[in-house]
């Protein structure tokens, strides 16, 4: 890209319910809103994303001929749609963005627990115990979701840098998409142990050990993914590449 092209390529501004229809896809990738919670209701969205409720209101019809949301007979607002996150089928685009997805994850989610470990408080550490407690207790794929999300947005919080909390989210709802497709007990145990060493290494508030506590975890998480997509048993263990030469 040249200095022309960053001063005057063309913008695209997208219109305003596309910009709540990706908030809204985001939170139900997150796990923020699980299958069958119910939405805020119209006027409560309107109000706090300063939209207007016909903006609102094609959002969700959006949403609703994604399969993501459903109108429940007798009901008022939107529900969040049984296997939500499924949406269709995973196709060769996406797969071919995993390994973006978790080179992103590597770079911010790294340097956000190095953070951590370095400005994280002593009820920070609690909150991340609280998660993983929740996360051991998750008995389906919903309920990890959130436990899992809620662990790693603690981390970024803990950091006190906004933009790598925003990034984390960022890398997240675009990985989150083909987690409840495959077998939940393919990540359950390994996230468990995972999440595990990172909370040690934040409470000891060692930098270095955080940073590759993470870096182990995400690149384990990467092999489990690549052999769901594949069909395949996934390894036993992360790859043998160290987290010195994979920076996390």
């Amino acid at each position: 890209m040249t200095s022309e092209d960053i001063l005057l390529a063309p913008l695209h501004t997208p219109p305003a319910y596309a910009a709540v229809v990706d908030r809204l896809r985001r939170a139900i990738a997150l796990g923020v809103v699980l299958p069958g919670e119910r939405l805020p209701s119209e006027r409560t969205l309107a109000d706090r994303l300063e939209v207007s409720r016909v903006t609102v209101r094609e959002a969700l019809r959006v949403l609703q001929g994604e399969g993501l949301l459903v109108t429940r007979r007798g009901s008022s607002g939107s529900v969040v749609a049984a296997g939500a996150t499924s949406l269709d089928k995973l196709g060769e685009e996406y797969k071919a963005e995993v390994g973006e997805v978790f080179e992103y994850r590597m770079a911010v989610e790294t340097m956000a627990a190095r953070l951590a470990a370095q400005r994280g408080s002593e009820d920070q550490i609690a909150q991340l115990l609280s998660c993983q407690e929740s996360l051991a207790a998750s008995s389906d794929v919903d309920s990890f979701r959130r436990a899992d999300s809620e662990f790693h947005l603690t981390v970024a919080a803990m950091s006190g840098n906004m933009m790598l909390r925003q990034s984390v989210e960022d890398a997240r709802a675009a990985a989150f998409s083909w987690l409840d497709l495959r077998e939940f007990r393919v990540f359950h145990e390994s996230s468990i142990r995972g999440h595990s060493t990172i909370i040690n290494a934040i409470s000891r508030h060692d930098p270095d050990e955080a940073a590759a506590a993470m870096a182990a975890h995400i690149d384990q998480a990467h092999d489990e993914v690549l052999a769901a997509l594949a069909d395949t048993p996934a390894p036993k263990s992360g790859r043998t590449r160290s987290a010195r030469t994979v920076s996390r």
